[in-house]
């Protein structure tokens, strides 16, 4: 009983911080009247944070180690949002440094998010391995709505198709600024979003009865969620040829707040209790 009021106290101030530091981000960045200081500050903001996730990533698996799935799943974790925050620091130096604002074109930066996915997928799927599906009919029926409604959604914000695309496709897009490979791989990220959703809800919906493992992935899936707002609406941006960071990077920024959340509770108790279990079991060894 002491040690679910412990969880229960954390976890409360834990939620306070998180949104307490979107809130206070956000609107810093938004109440600022200069557009060119507001995208600088924004973007300071956005690596600041994903500074953070990646340290207690990297904590996280220096901490507990790489052997079995848990270790690896931290692993897969922890280079996923490495990359992405790589490729944030790649838009850092060519704002300050090279005096590019926006990318019209796909980049090696690209490259960094897409690998960032395929990581982040990689650890779900690892978790997945670890737990047992109690509610399968529940589970496929909320993730068939989720599937349907994430296509609903995604489906009327590119309606209504303009009739120059429709007539001309290669023109329009040229005239954009961005070729045909560049807005194929702009229609991917929504597509991979639907990758980390998927699963994460799946976790969620079958570890909500372990209260200590449900907090991260609670916190996890809607940092995902996050995620998958801000590339519709930057995807839906770009392919109607006005791609703007803002206000988007304001949900990145939440994204990464809110990962943090999650990587420190993995740090606090679940690895913190693998350690305790360790020293105990070489304690018995010796």
């Amino acid at each position: 009983m002491a040690n679910e009021t412990n969880y229960k106290k954390t976890l409360k101030y834990l939620i306070i911080l998180i949104i307490s530091s979107i809130i206070v981000v956000d609107l810093f960045i938004v109440l600022i009247p200069d557009g060119h200081s507001q995208h600088a500050i924004a973007i300071i903001s956005l690596n600041i944070t994903g500074a953070i996730a990646t340290g207690l990533g990297i904590i996280a698996v220096l901490r507990h180690g790489i052997s079995g799935i848990h270790g690896k799943s931290y692993l897969f974790l922890t280079i996923g949002i490495a990359l992405w925050f790589a490729a944030d620091l790649g838009i850092l130096y060519s704002y300050f440094v090279l005096n590019v604002d926006e990318f019209k074109q796909i980049t090696l930066l690209d490259v960094l998010w897409l690998g960032g996915y395929l990581f982040l997928i990689f650890h779900l799927i690892s978790i997945i391995r670890t737990i047992r599906i109690r509610n399968l009919s529940i589970t496929l029926t909320i993730i068939s709505a989720v599937i349907i409604g994430f296509i609903i959604v995604n489906f009327i914000s590119f309606l209504p198709i303009p009739e120059s695309l429709l007539n001309n496709e290669e023109i329009n897009i040229a005239e954009k600024g961005y070729g045909l490979s560049d807005l194929v791989i702009t229609i991917l990220y929504p597509i991979l979003d639907l990758c980390l959703i998927i699963p994460s809800i799946t976790i969620l919906l079958n570890v909500y009865k372990e209260f200590r493992h449900s907090v991260p992935w609670v916190l996890a899936s809607i940092s995902l969620l996050v995620n998958a707002v801000a590339d519709n609406g930057y995807t839906n941006d770009f392919i109607n040829g006005s791609a703007s960071a803002l206000p988007w990077d304001l949900f990145y920024i939440a994204d990464f707040i809110i990962m943090s959340g999650a990587l420190f509770w993995y740090n606090r108790y679940h690895i913190t209790d693998h350690i305790s279990k360790k020293n105990k079991k070489n304690e018995y060894v010796n």
